[in-house]
């Protein structure tokens, strides 16, 4: 969808972001000089009926529930095609997503986030509703006079208590999904969103998703000094037998704020997890000096950003990821275009998977593949180009890898920056093709990476 003039009253700024079924626009309110998200219904889903009603039940929803805790709806209309949209505040603070991927948090504002994320939760339930995708994504960031508001958002999968009770469709967020919610049936409860609950709890004091149930390293494996009874309503909520969580929203809320009143609760922590962030600064450094002293390419070690490895095709491939990007991975992911190869798949690695795929996604992350023999060459391997607009090309040479980027520092419609690489192993008759996106133009980031990805030996 291109960019609109306006909605309705609303002058259209730029692109905040889009899902699976709806795009988000950051706008202006002129008559009441404030900016507005709007949400509209995705073009794909304009003629689905069943979407469209829940899209605007969505709104419905959070229009009655009007709550300080939740996402306020202040309009709603329809565009020239039918496609329902509606006007929320705007969240100039992100999303607990955005939170999580800077830095780690202390105990004490992460015992905070939860408390208002299980009040928004608490309200849901009261009014009715489950809500069936509770994760950081959907927890919004909003400057307030009084400080940060959180506001738990996108209702897209909402079911009423009694619905949910029938027939109910396979709904959720891998990850933070609850094992009843993995498979089409009936009879869910609220307890399915203690158990979300429990995975941003878990997310948002270890840094981790938690695992595919059933979970079974508790949080203070992670992050040694967490007090036992945290760990412990974590672990609970978490149960693969809802009868053994806590029973609603309220009640898990409820001992997190019992938790979190605990005197000298810092105390408690090492101090390693105080001052992670000075701690990680360090590593970074000393990482940063082990790589130059190990004759890494000036390039890689010039980067700013530390580097994690993924291992890929029965670790054969040591695959180097800036930390910040590896939030999620996939091993098997389709190769995305015309290779004449054997192998049609690679490893994703991103800060948002189900984002990958959106043509308007701000999504960082680096997709590899590796292809036999030394003869792929970019015009061969692209199915096109991945970017509308002008290509920087450049070549690349180095102790592991040579040959050739292809940089599009703006992608139309896209945010951020796109690079393709394909390069030739020195030791095998292997090429390694590359993508990587980033927020903005890179080289050095880029090159950091290849100099730091390796084949097993």
């Amino acid at each position: 969808m291109a960019q609109p003039d306006t909605f309705g009253r609303y002058r259209v700024i730029r692109h905040l972001g889009s899902g699976s079924f709806a795009t988000v626009w950051l706008a202006h309110d002129d008559q009441l000089d404030t900016p507005v998200a709007v949400k509209v219904l995705a073009e794909n889903w304009a003629h689905q009926l069943d979407v469209h009603d829940r899209f605007v039940a969505e709104a419905r929803i959070l229009r009655q529930a009007d709550s300080a805790w939740l996402v306020r709806v202040h309009d709603i209309g329809t565009l020239s095609d039918e496609r329902p949209y509606f006007v929320m505040p705007y969240a100039d603070q992100g999303s607990v997503a955005d939170l999580i991927a800077k830095r780690p948090l202390p105990l004490d504002e992460a015992l905070r986030l939860l408390t208002e994320i299980g009040q928004g939760v608490t309200v849901l339930h009261r009014h009715g509703t489950i809500h069936r995708d509770i994760k950081p994504s959907n927890v919004l960031l909003q400057s307030s006079p009084v400080g940060q508001r959180v506001l738990v958002a996108d209702l897209g999968f909402a079911k009423s208590i009694d619905g949910a009770s029938g027939f109910t469709a396979a709904a959720g967020t891998p990850g933070y999904m609850s094992p009843e919610q993995h498979g089409p049936g009936g009879d869910l409860d609220v307890r399915a969103d203690v158990y979300s609950l429990g995975a941003v709890a878990y997310e948002l004091i270890t840094g981790r998703r938690p695992p595919a149930p059933p979970v079974r390293v508790p949080p203070r494996r992670l992050r040694p000094g967490v007090p036992q009874a945290l760990d412990e309503l974590i672990m609970s909520a978490l149960a693969e037998d809802r009868t053994a969580r806590p029973p609603d929203a309220k009640a898990f809320t409820d001992r997190i704020r019992a938790i979190r009143m605990v005197p000298d609760l810092r105390s408690e922590l090492p101090w390693w997890v105080r001052h992670r962030s000075l701690w990680r600064r360090a590593v970074a450094v000393l990482a940063a000096l082990a790589l130059v002293l190990a004759g890494t390419t000036g390039a890689a070690a010039s980067s700013t950003r530390a580097l994690t490895e993924v291992r890929y095709a029965g670790d054969e491939l040591h695959l180097a990821v800036p930390q910040a990007w590896a939030r999620q991975f996939h091993n098997g992911r389709a190769v995305p275009s015309a290779v004449e190869s054997d192998r049609t798949s690679g490893v994703l690695v991103a800060t948002d998977l189900e984002a990958w795929d959106e043509p308007r996604a701000s999504v960082a992350g680096v997709f590899a593949a590796l292809l036999p023999g030394t003869g792929h060459d970019l015009d061969s391997l692209l199915d096109g180009a991945p970017c509308p607009g002008p290509v920087e090309r450049r070549g690349f040479a180095g102790p592991e890898w040579s040959g050739e980027i292809r940089q599009w520092p703006s992608c139309a419609g896209r945010p951020g920056a796109v690079a393709v690489a394909s390069l030739a192993s020195a030791h095998r008759e292997t090429t390694l093709y590359l993508e990587v996106r980033q927020p903005g133009r890179r080289p050095d980031v880029i090159d950091s990476i290849i100099a730091a990805t390796r084949l097993s030996r």
